[in-house]
C-alpha cells in the first residue's frame, strides 16, 4: 500500500484528545463554538438488507427519504459561512442511492470542505468513479463485512463480495498516481478465524491506503421486535452468540462535543449511532450550525456525557469501545 496521508487525520487527532469534561468545558467557556466536521446522511434507504443494521432489519422507524435541495443548500451555505473543515457523507443509508449524490458532493466540496464518502460500492461504475476523481474527492471508504465471500454474503443480503473486490480494484486502478482520494477499506467480524482474516488482508491490501478490521456489534439488536422472517431471526441469534465486542464504555466521546450528524430531512443529532431520532438537537432548516451546536438541547446531553452518565441516554447506554482487531497501511 502507498504512503498517502489521510486528509482527515489532523481533525481526528484533535478530537481524540482530552476528556469528556475538558471538551465540555471548552464549549461552555466559548473556546469551541462550532463542530470540527459533519456527518451527512444523503438518504436512509439502502439496497442491502444487512442483518446487523437497523436499516436492513427494518428496526429503523423514522420516515425514509432522499435529502431535498433546500437541506443540501442549507448545509453548503453553513459550511461556507462557518468554514467547517470537513464533511463525511455516511450515516444510515447508501449515499450513492441519492440520484444527485455526485453534484451534492461537488457542491459541498466547492463550499470549502474536505469531503469523504462511505459506500458499499455496489452501485459504482467507471463513469461515477471518474466523476469522483475529477471533483477531487478527498477520501472514500468501502465497507465490507466478514473476511471472505461466505461470511460477507451471509451478513450482507444483496451484496456480492467478489464483485465488490472488482469495484475496489477498478477504483484503485483509475486513481492511478493521484494523491487523492485516500482509499480505505473496513470490515467487522463475528467469529472468523485468523486464517480467514489473513486471507482478507491478502485480498484487499494492494488496493487501499488503509484497512481496518474490527468487531461486529450485534448486542443492540432486539430480534423479537424485528419485522423479519424466522430464519433471519435464527441467523441473528446465532451470530449474537459469537459477538466478541468488549462491553466497555468509551472513555472519551468524539460525537457530542466535536461534530454534528445531519439526517436527510435536516434533523440534527449528536450521535452517529442515533438511527431513530433519539438525540435530536435541532433542524438545519430552522437553525444554523452555530445555534444548533450551542443549543440548550445539546447542552443537556453533553452535561450527562461529561459526567459519564451513559446509562441515562439511549444511544450511550450500549456504545462500547470497538478497538480494531487489526489495521494496516
Amino acid at each position: 500500500m502507498s504512503k498517502r496521508e489521510n486528509p482527515f487525520v489532523p481533525i481526528y487527532r484533535k478530537i481524540n484528545g482530552g476528556t469528556n469534561q475538558e471538551k465540555y468545558d471548552m464549549i461552555k467557556n466559548g473556546d469551541v463554538q462550532l463542530p470540527y466536521y459533519l456527518d451527512v446522511e444523503l438518504t436512509n434507504f439502502c439496497n442491502f438488507n444487512c442483518c446487523f443494521c437497523p436499516t436492513g432489519t427494518k428496526a429503523m422507524q423514522r420516515i425514509r427519504g432522499h435529502m431535498p435541495d433546500n437541506v443540501v443548500d442549507a448545509i453548503a451555505e453553513n459550511v461556507k459561512k462557518y468554514n467547517i473543515p470537513a464533511v463525511r457523507f455516511i450515516r444510515w443509508g447508501e449515499p450513492t442511492l441519492h440520484p444527485n449524490y455526485l453534484s451534492i458532493l461537488e457542491k459541498v466540496k466547492n463550499a470549502g470542505a474536505l469531503i469523504h464518502i462511505n459506500t458499499n460500492g455496489s452501485l459504482l461504475d467507471e463513469a461515477q468513479i471518474q466523476k469522483l476523481l475529477d471533483m477531487h474527492l478527498d477520501s472514500i471508504k468501502f465497507s465490507f463485512q466478514g473476511a471472505d465471500e461466505g461470511t460477507y454474503n451471509e451478513m450482507r443480503e444483496g451484496g456480492d463480495y467478489l464483485r465488490l473486490l472488482d469495484i475496489v480494484r477498478k477504483f484503485h486502478e483509475m486513481r492511478g498516481e493521484r494523491d487523492y482520494p485516500y482509499i480505505q477499506i473496513s470490515t467487522t467480524l463475528t467469529g472468523e478465524t485468523a486464517e480467514q482474516i489473513e486471507g482478507f488482508k491478502s485480498d484487499i491490501g494492494d488496493y487501499c491506503d488503509y484497512y481496518n478490521v474490527g468487531y461486529t456489534k450485534l448486542n443492540h439488536l432486539n430480534v423479537d421486535t424485528m419485522n423479519i422472517d424466522e430464519e433471519e431471526k435464527k441467523k441473528i441469534r446465532r451470530l449474537q452468540e459469537h459477538e466478541t465486542i468488549n462491553h466497555t464504555f468509551r472513555p472519551v466521546c468524539v460525537e457530542a462535543f466535536d461534530k454534528l450528524s445531519i439526517n436527510w430531512n435536516g434533523d440534527v443529532t449528536l450521535c452517529c449511532g442515533d438511527y431513530d431520532n433519539f438525540m435530536l438537537v435541532g433542524n438545519i432548516l430552522d437553525m444554523d450550525f452555530k445555534q444548533i451546536f450551542n443549543s440548550r438541547a445539546a447542552d443537556i446531553y453533553r452535561d450527562a456525557i461529561a459526567k459519564m452518565q451513559y446509562g441515562k441516554i439511549k444511544c450511550c447506554s450500549n456504545c462500547y469501545e470497538t478497538v480494531p482487531l487489526t489495521k494496516g497501511e
